[in-house]
């Protein structure tokens, strides 16, 4: 059995063995099957029997008041606002709590708000808040907060798969949607099995058919020598989660003129478009120099050093997968580090049609060092930033955006590799 098939079989076994009991303790009581597994996707069914109410909304304001307690501390909040806020009486807790609600809704997702308006209830006597929750879930509020329910108990599960070192990407779909849905899945999966299968064939073979022309551009005589750290030069720190750490059969000069210069076609046309499948690719200009970056011989009135800081904005179309739609990002590239020792360019890219994408930023950085003799090391990372605080799946959209961008850091090293002895007839 391959290693994502076995992955798969064992975190649905886990999953399907730890959600009833973790619902349970939440006053959820539930029916559950494994409907199909293929390759390294599953679907997991899951039915809602009964709700203890008490107990969901009493689970639900520790949730909230931990999220809370966790977001203040990293924000550094002042603890005597905590203790101005102790001393409020209890109707003016409530009070300022619902206005809270309201106020911050318009930037949270529908289940931050949901179980914000759960942790409201809990301040009220079970008889008047259980006729409401009764009301708001046979009618409008029924599908969302089923999604609610079982998605709030998914951050435990992580942290169970986390500890077995693996990854998963998880998703709540209605019933109502389930057949058409997971057909459609099972067509995606099966498309990209035999589009992996083909990409690996063409991969082993080595066909330089593929391969577009010497995109990396011309060897520089500079980076055949040894690499030296400019005095007092600091290498700036890598991303939260480092996706690649990886050797380059490429100098470092040549690698920046490729990756920066506005001349280079390579990640346009070799990564985004032929390897990742990107459309709709457009890349704006530098703020400044943009006619010297990336450029080896550089004009007396201009240093190295000039090109810190520089930056310009791009977009492209992302592919559809098998459960994500085709999804515009809107990328901004920060140049944080220029030398012939290291350079370094940060992105940051916003997906706001991504599932809860108006919630996150993400952030990637390729860090590449000079190791002399015709070869460099790269250290690609990544980052989630949450402007106005962690929703409540904030675990899966890091674990889906490590996912992700390991994809492209993967795509990224393999495609420098594979050009690498490509040079152009003349410089």
């Amino acid at each position: 059995m391959s290693q994502p098939r076995r992955i798969a079989v064992q975190l649905s076994n886990d999953l399907y063995r730890l959600l009833t009991p973790r619902l349970k303790r939440r006053g959820v009581t539930i029916e559950t099957e494994i409907e199909y597994r293929v390759g390294p996707y599953f679907v997991l069914a899951v039915n809602i029997t009964t709700i203890d109410w008490r107990r969901l909304i009493r689970a639900t304001y520790n949730d909230v008041n931990i999220r809370k307690a966790k977001w203040k501390e990293d924000n550094r909040q002042d603890a005597a606002d905590e203790q101005e806020e102790a001393s409020k009486c209890f109707l003016r807790r409530w009070m300022k709590s619902f206005q809270h609600l309201v106020s911050m809704s318009k930037f949270m997702s529908k289940f931050d708000v949901l179980a914000q308006f759960l942790a409201w209830l809990y301040h009220f006597h079970w008889t008047i808040y259980l006729p409401i929750c009764l009301v708001s879930y046979y009618t409008v509020l029924g599908p969302i907060i089923r999604s609610f329910i079982i998605t709030g108990v998914t951050d435990e599960i992580f942290f169970y798969v986390e500890e077995k070192g693996m990854e998963m990407e998880i998703e709540v779909r209605r019933a109502a949607n389930q057949a058409a849905f997971m057909l459609s899945a099972l067509r995606e999966i099966r498309a990209d099995g035999r589009e992996l299968k083909k990409k690996r064939q063409e991969t082993e073979s080595e066909e330089k058919g593929s391969i577009l022309g010497p995109l990396l551009g011309p060897a520089f005589k500079a980076d055949k020598g040894p690499a030296i750290m400019p005095p007092g030069f600091v290498v700036p720190d890598n991303l939260e989660f480092v996706g690649l750490e990886l050797d380059l059969p490429v100098g470092l000069r040549r690698l920046r003129w490729a990756v920066l210069s506005a001349e280079s076609q390579f990640i346009i046309d070799a990564l985004y478009k032929t390897e990742a499948k990107y459309e709709d690719i457009n890349v704006g200009e530098w703020s400044k120099h943009k006619e010297n970056i990336g450029n080896q011989d550089l004009p007396d009135s201009v240093e190295p050093e000039d090109f810190v800081g520089a930056e310009r904005g791009g977009t492209y179309v992302m592919p559809k997968s098998a459960f994500v739609s085709a999804m515009l990002a809107t990328e901004t590239q920060y140049i944080l580090a220029y030398n012939d020792y290291c350079f370094c360019l940060k992105k940051k890219s916003l997906t706001p049609t991504a599932p809860f994408g108006s919630t996150f930023v993400a952030w990637t950085q390729y860090l590449f060092i000079n190791t002399g003799n015709d070869s460099s090391r790269v250290y690609c990372s990544v980052e989630a930033e949450f402007p106005n605080g962690p929703p409540l799946v904030s675990r899966q959209i890091k674990s889906g955006m490590r996912a992700g961008t390991g994809e492209l850091f993967v795509l990224f090293g393999a495609t420098i590799t594979k050009y690498a002895d490509e040079y152009p007839l003349s410089r």
